[in-house]
């Protein structure tokens, strides 16, 4: 009986001093047993369980709010922290290379497609929500197409690089505004939007102030001061970084909140996931044969599971970016969400996946990667008077990202002793470059050969270092160089300037007025799901159930004698891909925005048919076309079925 008091006495003392863990405990235990009783006493109202799973979804989200209130000053703190947190200019290079070298490598891939689309009849186009008030007034058309192709791919390339990165930047951001929306006018919207967005914000950073060329005229700038050292840790390079994880994050949202919104937990818990794969089989399948290595139709919990696990991250993205810990649990889990869709659905989102690299703090990886490659230190000493040599070693400091290369003032001989360098002799210091490891050293031509592993922007010339002639021309273009200093040196060192502070408080408000502009834009079209808009949109969310059945378009050319012909779409769609084909092809035979005169709609569908035609000259003395709506099978057991019915939904006479 003491005992059973005792324990009395000690829950309720727990409970009255963690009320709010046990209160949340409770309903985290409540929404599951809401979504099982659901099911339960609901198994065949699917209107009444997408009516509940809205008020489980409010309730969840109420829940969250309301532990949001309590915990207010922990949550502030996380907030301040995350936008007033620093990090490495590294970290904004890397993304800077990745993000326009994606840009440049998509431009390149689709050069020729990007031409052949602008070419398309103009009764065909759909322009997106946003691009309407611009393309009203440029033309689209092949050469103009071709010409903004050949200007992005210099603008992007320059941007990677970082040769006048800001303009580039900006350049890119114009350019592809065009360039990339031109696939965009048949209805289907592809979404890499964020490509000009994180474009933008790079543009508004300073994301070029180490690996670019841009770091090394600014670094011939500090060493004529006396100051070698490239910028370090800083809010200025964070901040641009930790917008582009907000817009990720509402990438993400949107999609997730409409699975749900829209069909309730049946998206995941039907076999809704089982014909979204199927449908996409089907597509691929048709255009050249794809078949998954992956098939989750054949796990059925492993398939519900990854259809609420997909939810879950898809929802919760955006708040796990806020904590450091957490931060890589969303970067990994959607690196595994997209290559898991990719092996079972063939879609990959490459272009969203290469900016995944904005997550990871590679100053830290570099250092780490150093520390194992060059476990000796190696130092670099120099002329600290000459101006030629302070040059040199703030243009190293710049792509030295491994940091295991320390630079020595042969001037100052407090840091000479301090790492032991003293038995170097004074005088050749002074007329040579040195580099030392232990106890050997190296100078002149010898010596970068020698530091060049460390830099790894020198990989890819490193061999040739060591290949004749270029070890005697390397020898005597340095010795020139070295002799025709005309520096002087007096005894006593230059002294270094204060560092330059780099924040310019300019730059980070227009910087994040504009982020912030973006994030509420993309906000207002992610919660009504525009999709099918161009520069900004709702990412796609299929969000609808799919059923067993799946509707394509067959066209049949119809010869002058009477004969049907047989007619593969396969090439045209592969060239134009099946989606953005099929899309074309509902938005000329069953328009949802607008009535169509007969007129209009024998003109779309004759410029359909002469579009397509155009890619298959073979076809002569055609009569007319007909084109039939076919429903087919979206299980691949039951291929050889198809198609299930077919009707004819217009005749082309010609």
């Amino acid at each position: 009986m003491e005992f059973n008091t005792s324990l009395k006495e000690q829950v309720k003392s727990l409970y009255k001093h963690h009320k709010t863990v046990f209160f949340h405990a409770y309903f985290a235990i409540v929404w599951p047993i809401a979504i099982w009783l659901m099911y339960l006493i609901f198994p065949n109202q699917v209107a009444t369980r997408i009516q509940l799973s809205r008020i489980i979804f409010i309730g969840i989200c109420i829940q969250i709010l309301i532990l949001g209130v309590q915990k207010r000053t922990n949550v502030i703190k996380t907030i301040r922290e995350y936008f007033t947190g620093t990090t490495s200019p590294i970290n904004l290079a890397i993304f800077r290379i990745f993000l326009f070298g994606t840009i440049f490598g998509e431009v390149n891939h689709n050069f020729s497609k990007v031409v052949w689309l602008s070419q398309f009849p103009k009764d065909l186009l759909v322009i997106p929500l946003g691009s309407k008030w611009l393309f009203s007034h440029i033309p689209i058309n092949a050469a103009l197409a071709q010409t903004a192709c050949w200007l992005l791919i210099i603008c992007s390339f320059t941007a990677m690089i970082g040769l006048f990165t800001r303009t580039s930047a900006w350049l890119t951001v114009i350019f592809s505004f065009y360039v990339l929306g031109i696939p965009q006018f048949f209805g289907k919207v592809d979404h890499y939007h964020h490509l000009l967005w994180f474009a933008a914000i790079l543009g508004l950073s300073r994301c070029a102030d180490v690996l670019s060329l841009d770091a090394i005229f600014m670094a011939w700038k500090r060493a004529d001061r006396g100051q070698i050292e490239p910028p370090g840790l800083s809010r200025i390079y964070a901040l641009p970084l930790r917008f582009i994880w907000i817009l990720f994050g509402i990438i993400y949202f949107f999609p997730g909140f409409h699975k749900l919104w829209t069909s309730g937990f049946d998206w995941a818990f039907s076999d809704n996931l089982k014909y979204q794969i199927f449908s996409k089989w089907l597509e691929w399948y048709q255009v050249d044969g794809w078949n998954p290595l992956l098939r989750l139709d054949g796990y059925p919990v492993l398939s519900r599971l990854s259809a609420i696990g997909s939810i879950c991250l898809e929802l919760g993205f955006i708040f796990l970016v806020f904590l450091p810990t957490t931060r890589y649990i969303a970067a990994f889990g959607g690196l595994l969400l997209h290559n898991t869709i990719g092996l079972a659905m063939h879609i990959k989102f490459l272009l969203l996946q290469t900016c995944y690299v904005a997550f990871f703090d590679w100053y830290a990886i570099f250092k780490w990667i150093g520390n194992r490659l060059f476990p000796i230190d190696m130092y670099v000493v120099y002329d600290g008077n000459c101006k030629l040599c302070r040059r040199t070693i703030a243009s190293l400091k710049v792509f030295d990202i491994f940091g295991r290369l320390t630079f020595v003032n042969a001037l100052n001989n407090e840091a000479l002793t301090t790492h032991n360098l003293l038995w170097l002799d004074y005088q050749a210091l002074l007329a040579d470059m040195h580099v030392v490891l232990q106890r050997k050293s190296w100078k002149g031509y010898y010596a970068y050969r020698v530091l060049a592993p460390r830099i790894p922007i020198f990989w890819l010339i490193l061999p040739l270092l060591y290949v004749w002639p270029i070890p005697e021309i390397g020898k005597r273009i340095y010795r020139r160089v070295a002799d025709s200093r005309t520096c002087s040196r007096p005894q006593a060192e230059i002294p270094e300037t204060k560092k330059r502070n780099f924040q310019l408080p300019i730059y980070s408000q227009v910087l994040t007025v504009f982020a912030v502009s973006l994030i509420i834009g993309n906000s207002l079209l992610g919660l009504s799901g525009r999709t099918g808009a161009w520069p900004l949109a709702c990412y796609p969310t299929f969000s609808v159930i799919l059923g067993p059945q799946v509707e394509s378009l067959e066209v049949v050319p119809v010869s002058t004698t009477g004969t049907l012909l047989s007619f593969d779409l396969k090439d045209f769609k592969k060239k134009m891909g099946p989606v953005k084909f099929n899309t074309l092809a509902r938005n000329v035979f069953y328009p949802t925005k607008k009535t169509k005169t007969a007129i209009e709609k024998e003109q779309q569908v004759s410029s359909l048919w002469e579009t397509i035609s155009r890619n298959y000259p073979t076809l002569q003395q055609i009569k007319s076309v007909q084109f039939y709506n076919a429903t087919l099978w979206s299980d691949p057991e039951k291929r050889s079925e198809n198609p299930v019915a077919r009707s004819l939904i217009y005749e082309l006479k010609l």
